[in-house]
């Protein structure tokens, strides 16, 4: 039985992983965009950094985080989108006629979304070390422990837009998913640290589990092993991911009745 489901992992794993450059075009906005709004607020807001209690040296060394974090996030909805064309066009109904494990399908899904989380993040990391000044405090460890916790938070929220499918069956509405998840980006700690924000905003941010997500990765990037925002970004990360996947099996089952 478990044999079974490894090779049908595999095989739509592999169909997924193909489709993330075809075509190759679509990967340059989740790479430019976030590179974009790197530079430009770096530029814009480098004198934010003389601010009592700012925790970074610079600006771009407290945003450049967020600009790995951006580019996994972009891709994360990729997988809905993908699911709802696959239902729109009958492929995903033969493959529940398919003599196939039905939970390699989803399982597929994710690892599509592990391999385009990982590529764009690696893209943007080397743009990173190779124009700006920014490194890794915590070494080659805590690069691979920073990957880990958004390839972990990518598969997680990417389980939203494959809800959204299975439930609408919609491409427009799956697609739009987009202008509502987006602001989940902002009202974070990632362009200003917590304790310069104004009180309700930061209460906001607070609440925001993306939040949590962004100050990990960060504190992998600046800061020591013993941060507390490493564990809590890490313990945020694979709850969403427990929740959600959960979520998504239970809409499938509804979708397979």
């Amino acid at each position: 039985m478990a044999g079974h489901f490894f090779s049908d992992w595999y095989y739509l794993s592999i169909r997924n992983i193909k489709q993330i450059w075809r075509p190759l075009l679509a990967l340059l906005p989740s790479l430019v965009i976030p590179i974009f709004f790197f530079w430009v607020g770096a530029q814009a807001f480098s004198s934010v950094a003389q601010l009592p209690g700012f925790p970074a040296d610079s600006y771009l060394l407290f945003i450049a985080p967020l600009a790995i974090f951006m580019s996994i996030f972009f891709s994360a909805g990729n997988a809905g989108i993908e699911l709802v064309v696959d239902i729109s066009s009958g492929y995903f109904n033969k493959l529940i006629i398919m003599p196939i494990s039905k939970f390699a399908i989803i399982f597929a899904k994710l690892t599509e979304v592990a391999v385009q989380a990982i590529m764009q993040g690696l893209i943007v990391l080397i743009f990173l070390f190779l124009f700006t000044n920014v490194r890794a405090s915590t070494g080659a460890l805590g690069i691979i422990a920073m990957f880990a916790l958004l390839v972990i938070f990518a598969m997680a929220w990417s389980n939203l837009s494959m809800i959204f499918a299975l439930r609408t069956k919609n491409p427009r509405l799956v697609q739009s998913l987009f202008v509502i998840v987006f602001p989940f980006i902002y009202i974070t700690t990632g362009q200003m640290p917590r304790e310069l924000m104004p009180e309700n905003f930061a209460r906001l941010a607070a609440w925001n589990p993306v939040t949590y997500v962004i100050e990990g990765t960060r504190a992998l990037m600046l800061s020591t092993w013993s941060d507390p925002a490493i564990w809590q970004g890490f313990a945020v990360a694979i709850t969403l991911f427990v929740v959600l996947v959960s979520i998504t099996f239970y809409s499938f089952k509804k979708v397979l009745k």
